[in-house]
């Protein structure tokens, strides 16, 4: 059985039901296909998980197909995809800064940018709006204080003047 060391043809061939002459064809269809098998110091493949999938689906189109070579670029082509789909999304996981979007959802998050900026926009120029307007009002409101305070002060000094011109009878008579 396979491991996470790796495995023999021998073993390889039993898994497959195949012979090994057959697996080593295989094998050698696949690496002229540019498929990579690992090789221990003495030379001899070492098949793991990930090559015995790869033959099983190369013994699966075989069958059907009976063209070692197309099949084996079939299978080659495959497992790169496969390979460069999973690099791909590790550089997309350890590089969490890159994004991939659809055109849709580019526009999607553009849209509500563009809206999240404008209603920021339209609450800075209600809050500059608002505070003019509160100054106005103050001003106004001091205006209007200042106003009523010098018509008091004018009643006042025009009673004080008319209570000046009185005859002297009438300020000591004075009705209470």
């Amino acid at each position: 059985m396979t491991n996470e060391f790796g495995s023999f043809s021998k073993e390889v061939a039993q898994i497959l039901d195949v012979s090994p002459n057959t697996l080593r064809r295989w094998s050698i269809e696949l690496e002229n296909a540019g498929y990579e098998f690992e090789r221990n110091e003495k030379n001899q493949r070492i098949y793991y998980e990930r090559d015995i999938s790869a033959l099983s689906h190369f013994k699966t189109l075989i069958e059907k197909t009976n063209n070692l070579e197309n099949t084996a670029k079939a299978v080659a082509s495959k497992v790169k995809d496969k390979n460069n789909a999973q690099k791909m999304l590790s550089v997309i996981v350890k590089n969490s800064d890159n994004l991939t979007l659809s055109k849709d959802d580019l526009k999607e998050l553009i849209e509500e940018s563009v809206e999240k900026a404008i209603e920021k926009e339209r609450e800075t120029m209600f809050k500059v709006f608002e505070a003019k307007l509160n100054d106005v009002v103050e001003m106004q409101s001091r205006a209007v204080t200042k106003a009523i305070r010098d018509q008091q002060e004018e009643t006042k000094r025009l009673i004080a003047a008319a209570e000046e011109k009185k005859p002297w009878y009438k300020k000591i008579f004075k009705k209470k």
